[in-house]
This record gives structure tokens, C-alpha cells and sequence, in this order.
């Protein structure tokens, strides 16, 4: 007989993941990371050798010893790791030794495994199994994972929540939350999630299902770029806006598109969570950051126009309208949603959560307004020339630069498409969608370049500037399609140039027996 959780398509989605999670971490660690070692030379070759006089020129300004300085840079962050250098977090369930045995047959030590089990019955199963496996030695906590995350010490390399609970119960997503917020996944690092998607054939479950549904319609709608709405997502297409497709078709086409919707929002809430919804908060949340880079942090602040275009460009306010209730009036969808946004807060509070964004996102874009910065800020935006010759593929404008030195201490992970995987697969009668994202802080960009009060110096280095704006185009590359918070407009080549290309995510594959 089986034991639990050990269903072929479970098997085989459990061993793909894991085996990909540590392969990535260690054979193709330099690969997998959002700029490759050789980014910004790479980068500097294909200008020489393919772009205009003008941008061959200022290129030639970069120097060999500028681009070593940045690899060793690098190298000293995305260190090698070998697999049995490599922490793992996991959600034990009543048989642990079943993930345990893949990640030690790819190379993981059993004393560099870390199992969490908060159900009492259950964590006194994962024991006896665990003590009669050939793993006794593994340590298993009782308790919350979440608990844990703000205890210890240390990060982890990959971290495999296998929820068996859809995105928006009980407390899954203030988990993932909380990984990123306590910056507990390494610098680069893996997450692993699998939420579940109720059975519609239980009469029960039909109501939470469309919320889920409706879930998907709202948040994706304001996007500027969605995947494909039908046959699991993939590849990308421009906001429904410009398809001349309104809030209610886009419900309808939802609907039909169940699964390829859940599958989308799941995506796209790893995706923001880390990269912007918690970088934002975190700024929001502390006044001594606010005072650094902003003044008047308040809606008093806000352009008397702004009110009208939140409402009438929602792909330029995408994040703020992703989290409010524009469209759906149905009361269990409203209870609904504001759980939802309660498990993205840092502080449990939906409302905080969308006042605090909306602030960001305001301060964060400028809004064409001359006294929202601080002093310091402001002396740097006044010496910025973006009338100079335009250069490269984008124009390098000041929200850039605002973009790096907010990084730099706010935190962001950024995710890798490339190392993006999906899978969907049946467990009994529950359909499961997991998820394996590689996730990046970026730390060799935003640590290259020094800190607000000694910006405006450091910055008109030639050499530093061009082995900057080369980096952040690996960024720009990675989110094109799917984010447009951080890095947007930092090309410096073409997103179709070979091996610069914008990312694309692949669709859900399905898994059978």
C-alpha cells in the first residue's frame, strides 16, 4: 500500500520540482540568477559590434577593469553552491521521508532539511514515519513554518510549501508573505508552492470556486500584459483595454477560462508579492525611509487630477486597481477579496494595504510633480539631464534612478521567467497547480551603486554608470511582460536582441500517469 501523498502524478510533480530546484541552485547557479556573470560584458560586445556609432561610443567608455570590478562583484554575492551546501524548508505532512528522499538522492544532506508540522496528529505521524524511514536524524518541528521564519537565524535555498489548500485559504499566501517579508529565502533562492482548486462537483464548494474565478478577473484585469486566457496561459497579450474588452466580457471570458485564470493569478501573486507588493510596504511602514527619499508622504499630495486617471487608466494604475473592487458586486466576493488582501498586508489590514500602495505607486512614478522628494532627492533629480543625446534602446529618466536607491533598502526579490516552472496535475479528485519560481534579490545592482547622500557624486562616474544601466537591463528583460513597478523603460537593447530577449513564460503543463 501506498503511503500518504505518494500518488504517481504526485511523485512525479514532488521529483521534477525538487530535482529542478537544486540543479538550478548549483550546475546552473549562474544561470539562473537575473543577470548572468557576463551580462554586462556581453552587453558591451553586442553594442560594439551590432549598434549605432553613437551608442558604440559611449560604450567604448566602459573599461575592462569597470567590468571585472563587477564580476568579482557578483561573484562575491551568487556564490558557487554544490548540493550538499544547500538549506531546504518543507512542509512535513504525515510522511516526510518522501520529499526527503529526493533531496538527499540529488545530493542534499538529511541534517540540512528542515520539516514543519502545526497539526498535533499529523506531526506525530511525521515522527514515527520519519524515525522508522532512513532519515531519523531530521529535525521536525512542531509548530507553524511562519513561527519559525521569524526565529531562526539563517535563509534558505529552497523552501517547498506544499499547501494542499487553495491560494486563498485560511493563512497561505501570509506565508509566502512572511518568507519575503523576513527575507528568508537566500539572496538566490527557490520557492516551491502548491495550492489546490476545489472540485466543482462538490455542491459546496461552487460559491468559493467563483470567487476564486472572480478573484483572477479582478486582479488581472488593469494588467498591461496578461498570458493567453484560455489552454493554461502562456506567452502574453496586451491588457484587455485594448483588445475593446470591458470589465464585464472579461468576467464572462474568466468563467469559461476557469482554470487558466487560477493558474494566472497564482503566477502573478508570486510574482508581485516580492518584487513590489511587500517592497512597497515596507517603505510605506517606515518613517525614517519615507523622510529619506519623500516629503508631504500623504494623499494631500496627491495631483488634483489623479482621482480621474486611477479611474480611467487602470494599466497605468494596475497594482492599485488589482487590489481594489472596481467592478464586483456580489457580497461573498467582497468578504472574499478583503480576506485575500489581509494575508498580502504586513500588518493584517486590507485597507492599510491599499492606502499604503496607492501612496507608493503615486510618490514612486512622480506624477509629474516637483515637490514630492526630499531634499537630498531633489538635488540629485535637478541634475539630471535626460535632454543629454539619447542613448541605447530607452531613455535613462530620474524614476530609474529612484528605482535603485528605493531597491537598496527595501528589499525586493525578483523572479526569473526563464527559471519559472508550472505544473497542474490531479490528486485524488483535487486538482493541484504548483508552482517553482527562482527568485533574485539583485543585490549586485542595487549594492554597486552607494547610497542616497553619496549618489549625486558616485553617479557621474562614467564607467559606473554605463556598468549600471547594463546590469538593470537583465531586470528589465525578466519583468517586461508582467511588471511595470520597478525597471520599467531600462532597456539598453532591444527586448527581441538574441540572448537579451524579454522573457516569456511557458504554460501550465499537465501532469498524467
Amino acid at each position: 500500500m501506498k503511503k500518504e501523498y505518494q500518488e504517481d502524478e504526485k511523485q512525479i510533480a514532488r521529483d521534477k520540482a525538487l530535482k529542478f530546484a537544486i540543479s538550478t541552485l548549483t550546475k546552473n547557479r549562474h544561470k539562473s540568477s537575473i543577470a548572468r556573470k557576463s551580462y554586462v560584458r556581453d552587453i558591451k560586445n553586442h553594442i560594439q559590434n551590432n549598434e549605432s556609432f553613437h551608442d558604440k561610443k559611449i560604450s567604448s567608455l566602459l573599461t575592462n577593469e569597470e567590468i571585472k570590478r563587477w564580476e568579482a562583484f557578483y561573484e562575491s554575492i551568487i556564490k558557487k553552491k554544490k548540493p550538499s551546501e544547500l538549506r531546504v524548508a518543507y512542509l512535513s505532512g504525515p510522511n516526510p521521508e518522501n520529499d526527503i528522499e529526493v533531496l538527499v538522492a540529488n545530493g542534499v544532506l538529511p541534517e540540512n532539511i528542515w520539516a514543519f508540522e502545526s497539526d498535533n496528529k499529523t506531526y506525530s505521524k511525521a515522527v514515527i514515519s520519519a524515525l522508522e524511514s532512513k532519515f531519523p536524524f531530521v529535525k521536525i518541528y512542531r509548530g507553524k513554518i511562519e513561527t519559525y521564519l521569524k526565529i531562526l537565524p539563517f535563509k534558505f535555498d529552497i523552501i517547498y510549501l506544499d499547501f494542499c489548500a487553495t491560494l486563498a485559504s485560511g493563512n497561505t499566501l501570509s506565508v509566502v508573505r512572511d518568507i519575503f517579508f523576513y527575507q528568508k529565502l537566500e539572496t538566490l533562492g527557490v520557492l516551491i508552492t502548491n495550492f489546490s482548486f476545489p472540485n466543482k462537483q462538490n455542491p459546496a464548494n461552487l460559491d468559493y470556486r467563483e470567487n476564486l474565478t472572480l478573484l483572477g478577473a479582478n486582479y488581472l484585469y488593469p494588467k498591461p500584459f496578461t498570458e493567453h486566457y484560455t489552454g493554461l496561459g502562456g506567452n502574453y497579450t496586451e491588457t484587455p483595454e485594448c483588445h475593446g474588452i470591458d470589465h464585464a466580457e472579461f468576467i464572462k471570458i474568466a468563467k469559461r477560462n476557469e482554470k487558466t485564470f487560477y493558474s494566472q493569478l497564482i503566477t502573478r501573486i508570486l510574482f508581485d508579492l516580492p518584487s513590489v507588493i511587500i517592497p512597497f510596504q515596507r517603505l510605506a511602514d517606515n518613517e525614517t525611509l519615507i523622510n529619506l527619499f519623500f516629503k508631504n508622504f500623504n494623499k494631500d499630495s496627491f495631483d488634483e487630477n489623479y482621482e480621474e486617471d486611477k479611474l480611467c487608466f487602470p494599466n497605468d494604475n494596475s497594482m492599485v486597481w488589482g487590489l481594489s473592487n472596481f467592478f464586483i458586486d456580489k457580497p461573498s466576493f467582497i468578504k472574499f477579496f478583503n480576506r485575500f488582501k489581509n494575508q498580502l498586508s504586513i500588518s493584517n489590514n486590507e485597507s492599510k494595504l491599499l492606502e499604503q500602495i496607492e501612496l507608493v505607486c503615486y510618490f514612486m512614478t512622480e506624477r509629474f510633480q516637483d515637490d514630492l522628494h526630499s531634499e537630498k532627492l531633489d538635488s540629485i533629480r535637478k541634475k539630471w539631464k535626460i535632454t543629454d543625446k539619447h542613448i541605447f534602446c530607452d531613455v535613462f529618466m530620474f524614476h530609474q534612478l529612484k528605482d535603485i536607491l528605493v531597491g537598496q533598502l527595501t528589499g525586493p526579490y525578483f523572479y526569473n521567467v526563464d527559471y519559472t516552472r508550472r505544473w497542474t496535475y490531479r490528486a485524488k479528485e483535487t486538482e493541484m497547480y504548483m508552482d517553482l519560481i527562482t527568485y533574485d534579490e539583485c543585490r549586485y545592482i542595487f549594492d554597486w551603486m552607494p547610497t542616497l547622500d553619496m549618489f549625486g557624486e558616485g553617479i557621474e562616474n562614467m564607467d559606473r554608470q554605463l556598468s549600471l544601466r547594463f546590469a538593470m537591463d537583465s531586470v528589465t528583460k525578466q519583468r517586461r511582460w508582467y511588471n511595470e513597478e520597478f525597471f520599467s523603460g531600462t532597456a539598453v537593447v532591444d527586448q527581441g536582441t538574441k540572448t537579451f530577449e524579454a522573457k516569456v513564460l511557458t504554460k501550465r503543463k499537465i501532469i498524467k500517469k
